[in-house]
């Protein structure tokens, strides 16, 4: 299914009814013929592409099919059934498609990789191992829960980093209100003075004319600027490397950002090692899980030292990104013969520690925005009532 064609909804001479990717109405009547089907009827639905693959969706329809399958459905009609009812209907052509591969003798873990933009690796992997070892729905509850942690994880993180912006998007848009529509009323009355403005006044006055002025060439530049960014910046590996540096070192943010990817990266690891997937697997897995280019490297490295014969705990103490803590359950787990279990417990702790650094940065960063704005407005107000303060002078 490519992700620049569109979904077509159909309806043929004979009452049936279905989904089909095509470029336009045309190539779809004229792949509905090929297969036998004469539409009356081709409306068009939505335009593929990675925003119909939405990890919350999936995560839904995988606990649907691990309950279905726990009843001993067959998998088959789990899918078909699961298809019938879905509202959305990419993900409704995508199961059809799913179920229809399976019927024909396909396994279910090659029907995945022949859709593999809407199933991450992890996703695949996991179902490929839960069919070698006939434990299909256990892994399709661990993969439902690895998401719902997950998803949660970046709800706190976003809903933790949006009341910042959102504050300072909001003085924004005041300080500007106010330089655009406040200034030049109360400079038409200073002119009145026919006195010298005090420094202050006249830069603040000197700094609204310029934004009055070329207001839409200022405002031009950061859009694209970040136009610059998303085409260009952002795909270089150098860039984002050094991007995702200056995250992690940020004061308040960068801690959080740490504890969230440590947290994917255990609760990866954990659920890989329940799956019986290799640990180097696993850790490859956990790499892509992490979102962040430096851990992902250092987890490359730690690959390279286990198949060199290091152990796991030995191999962690030397990333600098993994804290003491890290290695220590590690060696108790490896020592012990309970990897799987420590992993857990780690996952655990970083994913608490996560929540808890997330709801209390708001109220950590209350006091800088506060400080913030109090300059901003407080400037401007200042800027405003100074030479009323001096009128007394100017008056004598």
């Amino acid at each position: 299914m490519m992700n620049n064609s569109r979904l077509y909804i159909w309806r043929s001479i004979d009452g049936l009814s279905g989904e089909i990717p095509a470029s336009s109405v045309i190539n779809a009547r004229q792949m509905l013929i090929l297969k036998g089907i004469i539409p009356i009827k081709i409306e068009t639905s939505v335009r593929l592409g990675k925003h119909c693959w939405q990890l919350a969706t999936l995560s839904i329809i995988t606990r649907q099919l691990a309950t279905m399958l726990q009843a001993g459905l067959p998998l088959s009609n789990c899918l078909l059934l699961i298809a019938t009812e879905h509202p959305h209907p990419a993900w409704r052509y995508l199961l059809k498609e799913l179920q229809l591969a399976i019927s024909q003798g396909k396994s279910f873990s090659l029907a995945l990789n022949e859709h593999a933009y809407a199933f991450p690796a992890l996703f695949r992997e996991l179902i490929a191992t839960g069919e070698l070892t006939g434990r299909l729905d256990e892994c399709c509850f661990l993969i439902a829960e690895q998401q719902d942690n997950l998803l949660k994880l970046q709800k706190k993180v976003r809903k933790a980093l949006r009341y910042p912006l959102f504050i300072l998007t909001v003085a924004s848009i005041v300080t500007l209100l106010m330089l655009i529509f406040v200034l030049p009323s109360f400079a038409e009355i200073y002119r009145s003075f026919n006195a010298p403005l005090p420094w202050f006044t006249q830069s603040i006055l000197s700094l609204s004319e310029v934004i009055i002025d070329y207001g839409i060439f200022i405002s031009a530049f950061p859009i694209l600027l970040y136009g610059y960014y998303i085409k260009k910046l952002k795909m270089q590996a150098g860039w984002k490397e050094k991007e995702q540096k200056v995250l992690l070192r940020l004061p308040l943010c960068g801690k959080l950002l740490r504890i969230s990817a440590l947290a994917k990266i255990f609760r990866t690891l954990a659920m890989t090692q329940h799956a019986g997937i290799s640990l180097t697997s696993g850790i490859k897995s956990a790499a892509n899980a992490s979102g962040n280019i430096h851990f992902m490297n250092a987890l490359i490295t730690t690959i390279k030292l286990i198949e060199q014969g290091t152990p796991l705990f030995k191999a962690l103490h030397q990333q600098i990104l993994f804290p003491p803590l890290c290695y220590q359950l590690i060696r108790v787990g490896e020592e012990s013969g309970m990897l799987d279990i420590m992993l857990d417990k780690l996952a655990g702790i970083y994913e608490a520690e996560s929540e808890s650094q997330a709801e209390s940065l708001s109220s950590r960063l209350e006091p800088v925005l506060m400080l913030i704005l109090g300059i901003i407005v407080g400037g401007l107000v200042i800027a405003i009532y100074l030479p009323i303060f001096q009128l007394g002078n100017v008056m004598g």
